[in-house]
């Protein structure tokens, strides 16, 4: 499920495992795509929260310099409304990631990161190969 912010209702994401925080660009606003795990993800118990809310895993990408994405942070926090957090991001040029945290995301959020590091650093290294090319 895709929702863009702009005055449209959304789903709540106690209803998912995470969600996508991914750049709209015909309005320069950001676009969440909700998920639910699968297979050795899913099902698993819910950790670290509290009454105030569920326990997430973020991550953060900023665009660089060159265009291209970078690994800006990762980290955990509780969140009441994790939608509110994320529409307090617009116009910060941030993008990733939302998981709610459970016995089994930890290994979810480990091999998300290895993907996203591994197309940082892919990138990169296709940017300076080019670069060297033109000299």
């Amino acid at each position: 499920m895709e929702i863009i912010f702009g005055g449209i209702s959304m789903p709540d994401a106690k209803d998912f495992d995470g969600f996508y925080i991914l750049p709209h660009k015909q309005d320069d606003g950001l676009r969440l795509s909700f998920f639910d795990f699968n297979d050795d993800f899913e099902k698993g118990k819910r950790v670290d929260g509290t009454s105030l809310g569920d326990m997430y895993h973020v991550v953060f990408l900023k665009q660089g310099e060159d265009g291209n994405p970078e690994f800006d942070d990762h980290f955990e926090a509780i969140f009441a409304d994790p939608e509110v957090y994320v529409k307090g991001l617009l116009g910060a040029n941030v993008y990733g990631c939302m998981v709610r945290k459970t016995e089994n995301s930890y290994k979810w959020v480990e091999e998300y990161l290895k993907k996203l590091l591994g197309r940082v650093m892919i990138n990169k290294m296709k940017n300076y190969a080019g670069s060297i090319a033109e000299n």
